[in-house]
C-alpha cells in the first residue's frame, strides 16, 4: 500500500473516530455539550486534529446530519421493499423512522432539530418518498395531501420525541416493544383516517 493511500485511511479513520466522540458525547449529556475540545480530549489528540477535519462544531454536526440522512434513506428503501400498497407504505415507513430514532437518538435529535444544513441527496429522497406516499394518499388533493403530511410529519415526530425524552412506566417488562406496539397503533388510527 502506498504511502498516500496509508494517510489517507489514517485521515478517515480519524475523522470517523471524531464524529463517534461527538455521538457519544450527545448521547451522555446533549448536543449543547459537544465541543471541539471534549472530542479531541476523548480521542487523545490535540483540537487542532479535528479542526483539520472539520472547520468547526457546525461543519461536523452537518456531516452527522448528512451521515443520518444516509442511513435513515436505507431503513426507508427497507421498509419500502416491505409494503404491499400506499397505506402499508405509510405504515412501514412511520415504523422505520420509529426504530431509526430510537436506534440513533443522538443523531435523530440532531437531523430534527431548527437548524439544518443544506439539503442533501439523501434528505430530498427521503422528502420525496414521503411526499408521493402522501399524493397518491391524498389522491393528488393538494390542500388534503398538505393536510395529510403535516398530521403525519406531527403524529410521527411528535410521538416519537415524546417517547425518547419520556422514560417508560417501570411496570411494564417489555418497555421499548409495548411503547413501538402502541405507536403502531396510533398510526394506523392516524392510516384508517385518510
Amino acid at each position: 500500500m502506498a504511502i498516500k493511500d496509508r494517510k489517507l485511511k489514517e485521515k478517515e479513520r480519524i475523522k470517523k473516530r471524531i464524529m463517534q466522540s461527538a455521538r457519544k458525547i450527545a448521547l451522555k449529556s446533549g448536543w449543547d455539550a459537544v465541543t471541539i475540545r471534549k472530542i479531541a480530549d476523548s480521542i487523545d489528540y490535540a483540537p487542532p486534529i479535528v479542526y483539520e477535519h472539520f472547520e468547526n462544531k457546525e461543519d461536523l454536526f452537518k456531516e452527522l446530519v448528512y451521515m443520518g440522512f444516509r442511513m435513515l434513506k436505507d431503513e426507508l428503501d427497507k421498509a419500502k421493499a416491505k409494503a404491499k400498497d400506499t397505506k402499508s407504505l405509510l405504515k412501514e415507513l412511520s415504523l422505520a423512522q420509529w426504530d431509526f430514532a430510537f436506534n440513533n437518538q443522538d443523531l435523530y435529535q440532531l437531523m430534527f432539530s431548527i437548524e439544518k444544513p443544506i439539503p442533501s441527496e439523501e434528505m430530498i429522497y427521503n422528502f420525496n418518498l414521503l411526499k408521493d406516499t402522501f399524493f397518491e394518499l391524498g389522491k393528488n388533493d393538494k390542500q388534503l395531501v398538505e393536510e395529510i403530511a403535516l398530521s403525519w410529519m406531527c403524529l410521527s415526530h411528535g410521538a416519537i420525541s415524546l417517547f425518547i425524552f419520556s422514560p417508560a412506566p417501570a411496570h411494564h417488562p417489555h418497555k421499548e416493544f409495548d411503547r413501538r406496539e402502541m405507536y403502531g397503533k396510533v398510526i394506523d388510527r392516524f392510516i384508517r383516517t385518510i
